[in-house]
């Protein structure tokens, strides 16, 4: 009720119970204004009349001594307060002027601000005086902008505060008409300029209603989700929109000439004196153009500039710099605001890309774009590796900028021919045109002149981001296998000074590089759960997870009946299968006790392992789920000690993953691994290096990622890393594999792969990055 907002018919207002109860506190008793609240805002029988008489100015008595006293003594406080006001105004003032456009549009005295309340509330209101049109725009099947108005309730502060709408789509070629709703979904929002605040236009999206997919020419959900895959390019845009002015024909039929034309039908003088030009009889047009830009300005868009071109009527705007998908709201939303502006003055605005014939410049949509990368140092080497990519792909691009642009490129006029490829430096024949300061500072962005005046932008920055997207995954993919980076840690038992020397000796003979190394004490590893993460699915099972929770494939139930001679479909109906936590109660020992029993059980005979970190031993008559983690855990979180840890990163084609683990650190049992192995040593010298017990399978001194993947899983628990920065988690991302899914991932799930259900870090085990990779890539799509 905290949040909610009802419309007091009294007002008009939308408000929340909070601001009513203030409201008619002098009015009404508590209850009263909870029932009114409570019956949909009906109002009260009868009013609250005051129980104390205002005091006029001549009653007023003297204060008390101890008020006095207060005031006094509140009053350098008071005084300081007021001092500070005017900082503390001027720094919400900036703060309000840096705030993000996305964040919403600010509120308009005398109006109620926040969600839209719908029909419900539009009906008991007295009056609409102080509601708030809204006028959705959105794009029909042939990417023209169309609009209809909508009662609001409030002015919206955010787009969630919008609701979705509907319109018939058959009238818009996007629908049949036995089945025709189409629906609006907000996406953006603007200051209406024609009526004034606080009035809003509304960008909007279309949907099927019927299955919720993207209606026909709704080309924005597709580069939105591009934008968002590709969102760590963070790529900006800026689109220079030209258009012509022409002279309206009979209704219905298509403008031919252009304003500034002559009336006998005659050509203007040739192309020259009108670009950029100030003047009557060159800059024709011009009312139009500048209150087209106001209006934008008013509206919220982000134009940046306008200008005279090369022929009579006709204008150009920029709109940008934008960030991802914004890009296309914003130019659509220009566009709309032309046509109302056109409307006006009787005009119309051509988007043709050739709308005169003859020796006259053509109309585009030049699109200019960078990605951080290309923004920063040594960004021109990016710029070129882009403009190579893009050379590959030129019939993508083509087809997706623009109808009839061929009349347009056709090598004449500042263009280069359609079916022609080049880029160059300061090159307005060029199909990219690289800026001259670019070239000069190493850095800046790349400016594509082939989309036609009518291009679609959402799908001119589509096609840009997938190409480019495409082109820098490579890298960053080739990047994240070349190098291997694993998080390797010297157990408690075994954290003493010797044992750390060896360990850096032996890495450093290996051509092992350590970026960091320190310590983490057990108080940390217990308060923050490392540990407990890090195991991940064992510890979850250990303590979290109950054997109903668990899944045991079938050919694990096969292996444990032969092993056991019972199945285990009847062993968890008797309620014989216990997690090690509970285990330890039911046989009335500590979870070091049931470690201990758990270490004298036998492979083959009295423990089975049915997955990654799964493993069932019996136990007293019980059957326990991996009964070692708590004794196992306590090992790490006991007072006074610790885990000492390196960073360790070295060319994969140097060392391969399974060597790493093979030869360099050795198998699980010490007592077994190779005698050069990092384990293997530990295991015979203990006594030398300061260890008070010989290592055995569970305490074997030295604990390292057993794949890429599980080395990222680990420095992002241990070490706080970021995947969106990491070289591997970079990799992992431009392989199409979600933020999400990593995250998922890395609890070491069982998924679904190759006929099975199979543990995740197990299908990744010794792996080298790029068949990790490969992997992973198949993983994540066999699970789609």
């Amino acid at each position: 009720m905290a949040d909610e907002k009802r419309v007091d018919p009294a007002t008009g207002d939308a408000i929340t119970f909070k601001e009513l109860s203030a409201s008619y506190a002098k009015k009404y008793k508590k209850s009263e204004i909870k029932d009114y609240w409570e019956d949909e805002c009906k109002p009260p029988k009868r009013e609250r009349k005051p129980r104390v008489k205002a005091a006029k100015e001549d009653d007023a008595k003297p204060e008390p001594k101890a008020k006095a006293k207060a005031k006094a003594k509140a009053e350098p406080k008071a005084k300081a307060k007021a001092k500070a006001e005017p900082k503390a105004k001027a720094k919400a003032a900036a703060k309000s002027v840096e705030r993000d456009p996305d964040e919403g549009l600010a509120p308009v005295k005398g109006f109620p601000s926040g969600k839209d309340a719908g029909a419900g509330a539009l009906a008991k209101l007295k009056t609409f005086t102080k509601c708030v049109l809204a006028e959705y725009v959105w794009l029909d099947a042939k990417q023209v902008p169309r609009s209809k108005t909508m009662t609001m309730t409030s002015r919206p502060s955010k787009v969630s505060d919008l609701r979705v709408w509907n319109y018939d789509g058959s009238s818009t070629e996007q629908a049949d008409g036995h089945n025709s709703e189409v629906l609006l979904k907000p996406r953006a929002i603007f200051n209406d300029p024609f009526r004034g605040p606080p009035h809003v236009l509304v960008m909007a999206d279309c949907w099927n209603a019927w299955d919720d997919k993207p209606a026909i020419g709704n080309t924005r959900a597709e580069c939105a989700a591009n934008m968002t895959k590709y969102k760590q390019l963070d790529p900006w845009f800026g689109i220079e929109q030209e258009y012509t002015l022409m002279v309206p024909g009979k209704v219905g039929e298509k403008a031919t000439v252009p304003l500034g034309f002559n009336k006998d039908g005659s050509a203007p003088a040739p192309q020259g004196p009108y670009y950029t030009s100030a003047g009557f009889g060159v800059a024709i047009g011009r009312p139009i153009a500048d209150e087209h830009y106001t209006m934008c300005m008013e509206a919220g868009v982000k134009i940046s500039g306008i200008n005279a071109e090369v022929m009579p009527g006709q204008w150009e705007y920029q709109i940008g710099p934008c960030r991802g998908v914004e890009i296309g709201d914003h130019m659509t939303m220009a566009r709309y605001i032309m046509l109302r502006v056109t409307e006006k003055h009787g005009v119309v605005c051509s988007i043709d890309p050739k709308p005169a014939e003859g020796d006259w410049n053509g109309a585009g949509c030049h699109t200019n774009f960078s990605t951080a990368s290309m923004r920063a140092k040594g960004g021109y080497d990016v710029i070129i590796k882009i403009c190579e990519a893009f050379g590959k792909v030129v019939k993508q691009h083509v087809q997706d900028y623009g109808e009839d642009n061929h009349k347009r490129l056709t090598g004449k006029h500042e263009t280069c021919d359609i079916n022609t490829f080049k880029y160059g430096v300061a090159n307005r024949a060029a199909s990219i045109r690289i800026p001259r300061d670019a070239e000069k500072d190493g850095r800046g962005y790349m400016e594509d002149r082939r989309p036609g005046a009518n291009c679609d932008p959402y799908r001119v920055c589509n096609r840009i981001i997938i190409t480019t997207g495409e082109c820098m995954d490579q890298d960053i993919v080739a990047e994240g296998a070349a190098k291997h980076a694993a998080f390797v840690f010297i157990k408690p038992h075994a954290v003493y000074d010797k044992v750390k020397d060896l360990v850096k000796e032996k890495l450093s003979e290996n051509g092992i590089t350590i970026k960091s190394e320190g310590q983490i004490k057990a108080e940390t590893i217990d308060k923050k759960k490392l540990i407990d993460v890090h195991y991940g699915a064992i510890a979850a099972k250990a303590v979290m997870m109950k054997p109903s929770e668990l899944t045991v494939q079938e050919k694990a139930q096969k292996e444990f009946e032969t092993q056991f001679g019972v199945a285990w479909s009847k062993v968890m109906e008797e309620g014989l299968v216990y997690n090690a936590m509970d285990a330890a109660k039911k046989l009335d020992i500590t979870t070091d006790e049931l470690g201990e029993k758990y270490d004298q059980l036998k492979k083959g005979e009295t423990i089975i392992k049915f997955g990654g970190g799964f493993y069932c031993g019996k136990v007293d008559g019980i059957y326990v789920i991996n009964g070692f983690y708590m004794s196992m855990r306590g090992k790490f979180t006991a007072k006074g000690t610790s885990i000492y840890y390196y960073e360790v990163e070295w060319p994969a084609d140097k060392l391969a993953w399974s060597d790493f683990r093979g030869k360099v650190l050795g198998g699980t049992d010490p007592a077994t691994a190779p005698g050069s192995s990092l384990r293997n040593i530990v295991y015979s010298k203990w006594e030398e290096l300061g260890l008070q017990a010989q290592p055995d399978t569970g305490d074997n001194g030295v604990h390292a990622s057993a794949s890429p993947f599980e080395a990222l899983a680990e420095r992002c628990n241990w070490l706080r890393a970021s995947v969106g920065r990491d070289s591997f988690g970079k990799a992992l991302l431009a392989s199409d594999i979600s933020m999400k899914t990593i995250k998922d991932w890395s609890q070491d799930p069982l998924v679904e792969f190759e006929g099975g259900k199979k543990s995740l870090f197990d299908l990744m085990e010794d792996l080298d990055g790029s068949e990790c990779l490969k992997k992973a890539a198949a993983i994540a799509a066999a699970s789609k």
